[in-house]
């Protein structure tokens, strides 16, 4: 029975057909990251950030945030953090959000200095296909004397 399978070629479409289309899938159909906006502030302040994101279906997923900083030459990675997180649609920000919250106080305080920071989320998505990343950017912020 194989063999007529393999000598009129039908697994190609298969791939194409049932497999292909999951690889496919986007990360918006969870999640969608449009800006994140972290305002300068002086040393010892909170840096305060403005994120735009859509959750648009629950999931759970992992987050990596690189804070980058300026040493004159180019950017230098000044701290990683990570974490896992249930990510639900009715999810809010705190009032008050900022860096250090978004790095769950792994990188805190940060020292006089230029920086942006570089987030990824990886989607836990269902066991038939594949996880899917989003990552977004910071604009250039300054931690000020």
């Amino acid at each position: 029975m194989l063999d007529w399978f393999y000598e009129h070629r039908w697994w190609p479409w298969i791939f194409t057909l049932v497999i292909a289309p999951a690889h496919l899938w986007p990360a918006s159909y969870w999640f969608d990251i449009r800006s994140i906006v972290v305002q300068s502030a002086p040393f010892g302040q909170p840096l305060p950030l403005r994120i735009e994101r859509v959750i648009s279906h629950d999931f759970r997923g992992t987050w990596n945030a690189t804070i980058r900083q300026w040493d004159g030459d180019g950017w230098i990675t000044y701290c990683n953090a990570q974490g896992r997180s249930n990510y639900r649609t009715e999810a809010k920000f705190p009032k008050d959000l900022a860096l250090k919250w978004w790095t769950d106080g792994q990188c805190h305080p940060l020292p006089v200095g230029k920086y942006k920071v570089s987030t990824s989320w990886q989607i836990e998505t269902p066991t038939w296909m594949p996880d899917k990343v989003v990552t977004a950017e910071s604009n250039v912020f300054e931690v000020l004397p």
